[in-house]
């Protein structure tokens, strides 16, 4: 193992930055505060900064300014408010409405809405308790903003110190995780592979990517410095993003069940070649990933070119064995493949070049106006907000289900004697998420992540007196808590015990024990009041929004589909108009895919799931081979014209009207093109007089019926391929809307 490189993966990423940037906006102010004997009497400066890191999440940095400050601002009012009534119950229950039902329901502005409202409702929690505050309301309201003030300070310095650090992360990892996504398409080549394994892994990892690509999306195209400022490293890194979304399409191409060409070629040199060639192209662009993300200039390790001709040279010595009539269609298929694998060494190769920010690279970089790409962003309307007091608004349900466990949690603390009640509704606004399945595996991990940090704290506390090792321990935990946060909420939620547990053990020794029982008992409290109102309190099941995602994937596609076939009749401006809709084709199937996962972790049991289970799975196969579809019609460019094929889109289209029918629970008799259409004639005409020249000796020879053949052929296949799968999603929808 190469133990620099893993240090250096650890300490460059993206989540571990997020973890070390909130920790020193608390402790550094803690540890001033500590020093002149004042902490106990003013922790609410570095909490402060605490709740206003959480909301920081990344994005174009005036959009991280405005959320920033409006949490600051509110957390003012928040905390003025709350301490004003902390010894009205009364009065305290009606905020408890108000707050709960606000700060949930704007959430539908978006992520950093919802953050902003969740960090309110804890501040608000965290000062019902009259012993956790000291002093005015006012004095406690200026202690937070300070806190905040310190958070905000301390990023906007970082932000000046490098700008395009956030990006820099963000594409790195980006680009990691498109290197897994081609260390498992790899295992399609094998002549032994699990095909649901594989195709089920390939979704979680397209689910990812489409998450990582939409960040950068926001960062790079919605901030008006990157895409018209003339600085060389936005440019460039604007460019390396716009090429890693064609590398990763290229990759979705490949996508596809590669059983025909383990019947004809087995075990292989050829097919070694090709999974050696793709786990090459994983291995760069890791490497891609990391000097990205170290801020160094990326170089190959291997000769890209060289390896791209050894595959087409394997390819000529199996041609030369295994070419016959037969084996003809698994060879164009080939062919296809290796100029694939081709346009992803270029692109990788471009990438390297790109890494060093070289002022000449500039010159390739194009006028991209971004708005294609833009993501969509929520209008602060009062309009949008009044309209979700409804039922049948899932944000307006969620708000109910928190207010009301937010009730029942007050209403536990207030009547029976918990030292540290609040936990309870803190436990409660943590779990309490808008879909069912996702509040009930926080439960799980939430509880679980208590209990175990309750035991390594007590522990260690038990047997280690010293107090310089319980400060670096809880200045690790803190960091690897806020580190994890979105990705391991179990682990996440055991450092945010055990630092907790040494900070109060800091400030008072003597209740220690009583501490570590009322976190057990408040978190098992609150753990099953969430439980229960999760269930019973208008749960939002997944299985519920299927239809509706299913409409919205069939639309997608269908504008994909012809966006795709549009490049023949108008070829210019192309690129503008196809890459919105590819990006919400990927968009919709990622959406798709997430449901099914939280309709599996449910563990409900639906009649329809397999057929969901089979429509998800042909949707990847969907996109795929409208993506290879786009690809082999821009290199076929000119061979044929967009006449030569309307039979063949309005065949395809009619599928998909069907399809729209079938999601309304309509019977739809659609009206196809019973005419060949004119490509499907001259590949025929094309195939058969490749034939006669394989039988005459002249396999070999870069013949004009061979070039058009492996052309035409490729694309009239995936028509074939896409009207299939079309027409069997038809078929599942009906099943599923039975």
């Amino acid at each position: 193992m190469d133990y620099q490189l893993t240090f250096r993966k650890i300490f460059y990423s993206q989540y571990l930055f997020t973890g070390v940037r909130i920790t020193a906006a608390a402790i550094i102010p803690a540890l001033i505060l500590y020093h002149y004997d004042v902490l106990g009497l003013m922790t609410a400066i570095p909490l402060g900064a605490l709740v206003v890191g959480s909301t920081d999440s990344p994005g174009p940095f005036a959009h991280r300014r405005n959320t920033i400050l409006a949490s600051i601002c509110i957390n003012f009012l928040v905390v003025v408010i709350t301490i004003s009534l902390n010894h009205n119950p009364i009065l305290l229950t009606i905020f408890i409405v108000l707050f709960g039902m606000f700060f949930s329901l704007i959430g539908i502005y978006g992520n950093r809405a919802s953050s902003v409202g969740l960090i309110a409702l804890f501040v608000f929690i965290f000062n019902i308790d009259s012993k956790a505050s000291f002093g005015s309301p006012w004095f406690n309201g200026l202690l937070f903003t300070a806190g905040g003030m310190c958070y905000f300070i301390m990023s906007l310095i970082l932000y000046r110190i490098r700008p395009y650090r956030y990006i820099q992360l963000q594409l790195g990892e980006s680009l990691r995780s498109i290197a897994n996504y081609t260390d498992t398409i790899s295992g399609l080549f094998k002549q032994q592979y699990d095909k649901d394994y594989l195709f089920n892994r390939l979704r979680q990892q397209q689910i990812t990517i489409q998450q990582e690509q939409d960040s950068l999306r926001e960062m790079l195209l919605n901030t008006r410095e990157m895409i018209i400022d003339s600085t060389v490293k936005g440019r460039i890194l604007m460019m390396m993003f716009l090429d890693s979304v064609d590398l990763f399409e290229q990759l979705i191409s490949l996508q596809q069940d590669y059983n025909d060409l383990n019947e004809v070629f087995g075990d292989t040199e050829l097919m070694t070649t090709l999974v050696s060639t793709l786990q090459t192209f994983k291995d760069e662009l890791n490497a891609l990933g990391y000097a990205i993300q170290f801020n160094h200039q990326s170089g190959s390790k291997v000769d890209i070119k060289t390896i791209i001709e050894d595959l087409f040279n394997i390819t000529l010595k199996a041609r030369k064995k295994h070419l016959t009539k037969k084996t003809l269609p698994a060879f164009i298929k080939l062919r296809q493949i290796n100029f694939t694998l081709e346009d992803i060494g270029e692109r990788i190769k471009r990438l390297h070049y790109f890494s060093g920010y070289d002022t000449i690279t500039t010159r390739l970089y194009k006028n991209y106006p971004g708005a294609e790409l833009k993501t969509t962003q929520t209008e602060i309307s009062p309009t949008l907000f009044l309209s979700s007091f409804s039922l049948q608004s899932s944000h307006f349900r969620h708000a109910l289900r928190v207010t009301i466990g937010l009730l029942v949690g007050y209403a536990v603390s207030f009547f029976f004697p918990l030292g540290h009640g609040y936990w309870i509704l803190l436990t409660i606004a943590t779990i309490l998420k808008p879909a069912y399945s996702i509040s009930r595996t926080r439960n799980k991990q939430r509880l679980l992540g208590t209990i175990t940090g309750v035991i390594i704290g007590f522990t260690f506390l038990y047997f280690v007196k010293n107090s310089t090792l319980a400060f670096l321990l809880m200045l690790c935990t803190m960091i690897v808590a806020y580190s994890l946060l979105k990705l391991n909420y179990y682990i996440s939620c055991v450092c945010i015990t055990i630092y907790v547990l040494i900070s109060i053990h800091f400030l008072n020794q003597s209740n220690f024990t009583v501490v570590i029982q009322d976190r057990l008992i408040d978190t098992a409290i609150g753990c099953a009041i969430a439980f229960v109102i999760s269930l019973i309190v208008f749960p939002l099941w997944e299985h519920k929004q299927t239809k509706e995602l299913i409409d919205a994937f069939v639309e997608a596609n269908k504008k994909y589909f012809n966006t795709a076939v549009s490049y023949l009749s108008s070829p210019a401006n192309f690129e503008a108009r196809y890459t919105p809709v590819r990006k919400e084709a990927f968009v919709t199937l990622a959406n798709l895919s997430d449901n099914f996962q939280r309709i599996l972790s449910e563990k409900r049991k639906q009649a329809t799931l397999a057929f969901y289970h089979q429509f998800v799975s042909s949707g990847y196969m969907l996109t795929a081979h409208i993506a290879s579809l786009t690809s082999f019609m821009k290199r076929a460019d000119g061979n044929f014209n967009a006449k030569d094929i309307e039979p063949l889109i309005y065949n395809v289209n009619e599928k998909f009207k069907q399809a729209e029918a079938a999601l309304k629970g309509e019977s739809l008799k659609i009206s196809l093109s019973k005419r060949n259409a004119p490509i499907a004639n001259k590949v025929s005409a094309l195939f058969q007089q490749r034939q006669k020249e394989i039988e005459s000796g002249k396999a070999e020879v870069q013949t004009e019926t061979r070039v058009n053949l492996r052309e035409l052929k490729s694309i009239t296949d995936e028509f074939e391929i896409i009207d299939s799968i079309v027409d069997d999603q038809i078929k599942i929808v009906q099943r599923i809307m039975q």
